[in-house]
């Protein structure tokens, strides 16, 4: 249930003008959770507890002051949080999800400054959630572990169907701007029931040990990002990673039809690379007001070029999301991974390797959004 506070401040000047502001709080949340039963976890089955089955749970405050004008102030500030344990998430921050403060104009767009979330995850973002799945690794940001600290970002307004976003993030290390530095584009077109993207985002030494507080910190130390070691050399880092990527959706009477591709590069400290291409295809179609169902099929193929190595892995997700109300759901997922090529180990997002090329997992879980 939102929860909204409004203030109205009348200033009178002399007998004859008035200038009326108002103000607006809200308070909002999502809270999901089940049960999981991973079929191979390092070579054992396991029935577990499972925070975010749906949806990752979070609380979160935000607000706008009109400013007269077509201006308004505005912040968010969102905390995620682990619902089976009570843990926060985002490495123990109290508001990890989202941090921000800014100003918007109607005729001028929207600037924030703050933890923010990138282009990548604005724009193909929602086309990997509707996929009810997560790349391998989120090799390319598209669950959005990764935010931007330290960060400015502008949104312009919808011109002729187009926006566009741009955000750039400090690495703050003195003499050397480009340790730990951030910046992503991306523009998106939106008509009736068609809608496409575009985005681009580079991360240059992120959590780097001279700036552990830049625009990446250690977030990107969690050990879900699969990628973010070189395999030639242990334990060493990246240097560089580029995400661009393009895709959207396609709505056709009760169906709607994802696309999306990515290409993700990584650079290793030690001078390798690794470079990833994501082909994603989804439906989720709408059998009546209160159930959907869902299908989507992932390809993700691989190259490091100095082993000569030439990963895949393909993976299908399957769901029924039955509405109880329109703050309340429950859902049965049921994904399953197989690596191929020169992988040896299927992954799927949020659990331990399977102990050969095939893992299969299934969620039973609910949601109640406030």
């Amino acid at each position: 249930m939102k929860k909204w506070g409004i203030g109205v401040l009348a200033v009178c000047a002399g007998t004859t003008q008035a200038q009326v502001t108002q103000s607006k709080f809200e308070v909002y949340g999502l809270l999901s959770g089940g049960i999981g039963y991973l079929s191979n976890e390092n070579g054992k089955h396991n029935l577990e507890a499972i925070s975010g089955t749906n949806q990752n749970p979070r609380i979160g405050f935000r607000g706008q002051e009109d400013l007269g004008g077509g201006s308004k102030a505005l912040f968010a500030l969102e905390n995620g949080f682990n619902l089976m344990t009570g843990t926060a998430s985002q490495s123990g921050r109290l508001f990890g999800r989202l941090s921000y403060v800014g100003l918007s104009n109607v005729n001028f767009g929207t600037f924030t400054m703050g933890r923010q979330y990138e282009a990548v995850k604005d724009y193909l973002g929602p086309v990997v959630i509707a996929s009810n799945g997560v790349h391998i690794g989120d090799n390319d940001n598209g669950y959005n572990n990764l935010r931007v600290q330290n960060s400015v970002k502008y949104i312009s307004p919808t011109i002729n169907h187009f926006n566009l976003t741009a955000v750039y993030g400090f690495g703050e290390v003195a003499g050397d701007a480009s340790v730990n530095q951030v910046y992503s584009l991306g523009s998106g077109y939106k008509n009736g029931d068609f809608s496409w993207a575009v985005a681009y985002t580079q991360f240059n030494t992120p959590n780097n040990a001279k700036s552990p507080d830049g625009a990446i910190s250690n977030d990107y130390g969690s050990s879900l990002l699969i990628f973010n070691k070189s395999a030639v050399t242990k334990g060493v880092g990246v240097n560089r990673q580029r995400i661009a990527g393009t895709g959207g959706f396609y709505k056709v009477g009760a169906t709607d039809f994802g696309a999306l591709y990515t290409n993700v590069r990584y650079n290793y400290l030690d001078n390798s690379s690794l470079t990833l291409q994501n082909f994603d295809l989804n439906l989720v179609h709408h059998l009546t007001p209160m159930l959907n169902l869902g299908a989507s099929y992932f390809y993700t193929t691989g190259k490091y070029d100095v082993i000569d190595k030439k990963p895949k892995w393909h993976q299908i997700n399957l769901q029924a999301d039955y509405f109880l109300s329109k703050r309340t759901d429950v859902a049965i997922t049921y994904s399953y991974q197989k690596a191929a090529g020169d992988a040896t180990q299927a992954t799927i997002f949020g659990f331990p390797s399977s102990s050969d090329r095939k893992q299969s997992v299934l969620l039973l879980g609910m949601r109640h959004v406030f």
